[in-house]
């Protein structure tokens, strides 16, 4: 698999308000979350690059106000769900 490397000045990381340990982890689930928001790439891709699984990438977008951008498909389905739950709750 290819990948694309970015270059980031040193002068920017070193003022970003993350700690060096969870820098690359943030920095790639921050440009996840806005490609995904954004309808650059889709779903799978951005939980991909976050290097997180669907639910986990899912709940990361909420905890910030990331819109999750939906179709009618996945709408329907979400509703689907709802019900289902609200029958066995």
């Amino acid at each position: 698999m290819k990948s694309f490397l970015l270059e980031i000045p040193e002068g920017v990381l070193a003022s970003a308000k993350i700690p060096k340990a969870q820098l690359e982890s943030e920095l790639r689930r921050r440009l996840a979350g806005t490609l995904y928001a954004d309808g650059v790439i889709g779903g799978s891709a951005a939980c991909k690059l976050a290097g997180l699984e669907k639910a986990e990438f899912q709940y990361w977008l909420g905890e910030r106000g990331i819109a999750q951008p939906l179709d009618v498909s996945d709408y329907q389905l979400e509703r689907e769900n709802l019900e289902e739950w609200l029958q066995n709750a």
